[in-house]
């Protein structure tokens, strides 16, 4: 009898850990996508080497998620599971700051955006940039006008937006073109950690903020005004 029921349990536990193993495999293929994180963009909070587990099947994307989109948007529309992951497709990590239907506005290291609850805008506090990208985008008087983020499009920024080929460049990212969110970071083992959501502050446009956007807002104009015009 006791043989009998060392037999089942053995029956049971083996079975158990076959269906646990498929699982994992399922949800390796078809759920969690590894991704390496490669250069600067990402700093101070991701590094060159890092390896995430990111969400390719969720699609309810949310401001301050951190995010893996197709660097080019035409590969990404052609894309299936098969070819996605080969050698010449190339990835961008990048945190979501926009989305669809706002429109967003940048005077130095300052984000405002505009929505049907903040009309006239307000700033959105990002806790988690570096005090050395504050200060380059300070000391290059980075101006980048107010643009309407287009319907399924989100607009993507790195967290050193000194050193990161973003929306700024390229324009917002449909949301086929994003390949997942981040869910866990486990390597290095050191560094292990399930991803947080930021928790941003919208803030009121302060005097000084206003002030900036003017100027910012008047150069351009004059520059657009001296720009010859063309006939197509």
């Amino acid at each position: 009898m006791i043989e009998q029921r060392a037999l089942i349990y053995g029956f049971f536990l083996g079975s158990s850990i076959w269906v646990f193993l498929i699982l994992l495999i399922i949800l390796r293929i078809f759920v969690y996508q590894q991704v390496s994180v490669v250069g600067g963009s990402m700093e101070p909070n991701y590094h060159t080497g890092e390896l995430l587990f990111v969400n390719q099947i969720g699609n309810n994307f949310e401001r301050g998620m951190v995010v893996a989109a197709y660097d080019n948007e035409n590969t990404a529309a052609e894309a299936n599971y098969l070819t996605r992951f080969s050698p010449s497709t190339r990835f961008l990590l990048k945190r979501i700051v926009g989305l669809p239907g706002e429109e967003i506005e940048m005077i130095q290291d300052k984000v405002i955006i505009y929505n049907q609850e903040n009309p006239d805008g307000v700033l959105l506090e990002e806790k988690y940039l570096g005090q050395k990208a504050r200060q380059d985008q300070i000391q290059s008087d980075f101006y980048f006008p107010k643009t309407k983020i287009a319907k399924d499009h989100y607009f993507l920024l790195g967290d050193n937006r000194s050193n990161s080929i973003d929306s700024r460049r390229k324009g917002a990212f449909a949301d086929f073109s994003i390949l997942g969110y981040e869910t866990i970071r486990f390597w290095p083992f050191s560094e292990f950690k399930f991803f947080n959501d930021p928790g941003y502050e919208f803030l009121q446009i302060d005097e000084v903020t206003k002030s900036l956007l003017d100027n910012a807002r008047q150069k351009q104009s004059l520059v657009f005004k001296a720009s010859p015009s063309s006939n197509f």
